[in-house]
């Protein structure tokens, strides 16, 4: 059991939405019999459950985090 509350600790909101969505497409396959619907579901469930974002690191950006501000704000002050 604490394995289980320890897997799902580390879930982000991304990953609950795509959990939340396949669940939705999977109940929406079983009542209108549409199989888009359960491939999509079964895509972003797999998606969330093995924490796979995009297909070949496709999301990734090439912004790293030690990049220096462009436009550098100072707070107004006015003249008395």
């Amino acid at each position: 059991m604490e394995q289980i509350k320890k897997y799902f600790s580390s879930w982000d909101l991304s990953r609950i939405i795509r959990l939340g969505l396949a669940i939705a497409l999977v109940f929406g396959y079983f009542s209108s019999k549409e199989t888009i619907y359960l491939l999509a579901g079964g895509f972003l469930g797999v998606q969330a459950i093995f924490n796979i974002s995009c297909p070949g690191g496709a999301c990734k950006t090439n912004v790293s985090d030690k990049q220096e501000p462009i436009v550098e704000l100072k707070k107004y002050e006015p003249e008395k």
